[in-house]
């Protein structure tokens, strides 16, 4: 229930903030309506004034009605401008206002040509009627234009408000449908938080009861984990020790079978030179072709389950090598790891930097052994586009010490990073020799020395492989 509530709280808010979305829109478009119609007043006004300011020319020639025409008719020019801005996106009001543009340009030529000569046409149209005169007309015109425009405008505000009305009713019931999903939803959560105190006060009675015998549940349940573990490392050690024997038999017949393959091609071969009428062009090429090519698929899979078969032996063995744990030096123990890879750091042209690295109390085998397969990943996946850089540091955090094995080789995707770490399995371009236990070896070495191996990579960015183990030993295991 309080998971559906939730989930309803959640949709009552998403479809909140959509409406609210919506009255923004709706408020935008009615204020832009209420814009347009502003403008198109103050055309109207603007109109009205070069009318006036014509009439009283023309009764009154002179500087004082011209300058009233000139300054009307350039805020009618401007309004117009942004009246036909405001209106771009409304088609029918954009042919309106090509049709005011239309009628702008004729009035502003009678009013160049009054201006012009204003004795003359002053006289000429005091004797004209008032209804013909078309400066008049003109201005009825844009006047009846304008009104047309405001009416439009008044109707797209009528449904704009509208809308905007709906708007506003939808967010309220949604606003009080959250509002009382939320209510909802706390009041769930305080009843389950007075049932999760009065559980908790009777699970933590049981729980008393029950830690009486808990230690020697866990240390009888550890036992037989352990036991567990020292079997399946003896199965592993028996099956792949047993399974050497048959792929012995494997590789053995297949070397006389290629033997046997090719007494049958030399047989052949003269038979077919000294009898041609006898060739049979499927059996030569069973032999020249098919059977080569099948005995050199069984000895390379025989040879690759050979080499698998070698690392699970190799893996056994070191699961069930006794840890004795000393106090290291930690800087002398990579500077004797960097040591025995010294020509392959040179053939690789690298270079490797020890930095300082806390002293450990560990295993020295194990430990030895991770740092050295770490280092020989850093130098046989080092990028052929620069120089390789390895570097291995040290940092003390809490009780465990951190070792970095950093380097600016071909890098992991991050899709690798646990891949990696699983046996038989590799990452990225298979053009190195391997098998894909090293790293499966190393994260099972530092498991028992409590600690763990992490990788954090980008591809063609390089890598950094952490160690981390505690700063001092403690046994979690029991060997046989």
């Amino acid at each position: 229930m309080l998971a559906l509530g939730l989930a309803l709280l959640v949709i009552a808010l998403g479809a909140a903030f959509v409406t609210m979305g919506n009255i923004n829109e709706d408020t935008a478009r009615v204020e832009h309506t209420l814009k347009v119609e502003a403008s198109i007043n103050r055309l109207a006004a603007f109109n009205e004034q070069i009318e006036t300011g014509r009439r009283g020319f023309i009764i009154q020639p002179g500087d004082t009605f011209a300058k009233v025409v000139e300054e009307a008719s350039k805020s009618f020019d401007a309004e117009h401008a942004r009246l036909a801005e405001l209106t771009s996106d409304n088609p029918r009001q954009a042919r309106k206002i090509a049709e005011l543009a239309d009628l702008k340009a004729q009035r502003a030529a009678l009013l160049q040509q009054l201006i012009a000569s204003p004795q003359a046409t002053a006289g000429a149209l005091r004797a004209t009627d008032f209804d013909s005169d078309m400066g008049v007309r003109l201005t009825r015109r844009i006047r009846a234009q304008a009104d047309r425009m405001a009416a439009e405008e008044a109707e797209l505000l009528r449904v704009r408000t509208g809308l905007q009305y709906g708007s506003l009713v939808r967010f309220y019931l949604v606003g009080g449908t959250a509002t009382f999903l939320l209510i909802s939803v706390m009041g769930t959560v305080i009843l389950l938080i007075l049932r999760y105190n009065r559980d908790l006060a009777a699970t933590q009675e049981r729980l008393r009861f029950a830690n009486e015998g808990l230690e020697t549940a866990v240390s009888a349940r550890t036992i037989e984990l352990v036991r567990a573990n020292q079997e399946i490392q003896r199965f592993a050690y028996i099956v792949s020790h047993d399974l050497r024997s048959p792929l012995v038999n494997v590789l053995g017949f297949t070397a006389e079978l290629d033997e046997a393959r090719k007494t049958i091609h030399k047989y052949l071969a003269n038979l077919f030179e000294k009898h041609p009428g006898l060739r049979d062009e499927a059996a030569w090429l069973a032999v020249e072709e098919d059977l080569p090519e099948a005995v050199g698929f069984i000895r390379t899979s025989t040879e690759k389950m050979d080499r698998l078969i070698s690392s699970i032996l190799a893996l056994s063995r070191q699961g069930r090598r006794q840890l004795n744990p000393e106090m290291l030096d930690m800087n002398a123990l990579a500077e004797a790891v960097v040591s025995t890879l010294f020509q392959r750091t040179q053939d690789a042209g690298a270079t490797i930097t020890v930095r300082p690295i806390p002293p450990v109390e560990s295993d020295r085998m194990a430990i030895e052994q991770i740092l050295s397969n770490l280092v020989e990943n850093a130098l046989k996946y080092l990028s052929p586009d620069r120089a390789g850089q390895i570097t291995i540091e040290g940092s003390r955090e809490g009780p465990m010490v951190l070792v970095d094995v950093t380097d600016n080789g071909r890098g992991i995707a991050p899709a690798d990073h646990e891949r990696i770490f699983e046996l038989f399995r590799r990452a990225g371009s298979q053009d190195q020799p391997g098998e894909g236990i090293g790293l499966a070896n190393v994260r099972a070495l530092a498991y028992r020395l409590g600690g763990n191996v992490e990788v954090d990579s980008q591809l063609d960015q390089g890598a950094r492989f952490r160690l981390s183990v505690p700063a001092k030993f403690v046994a979690t295991e029991t060997t046989a």
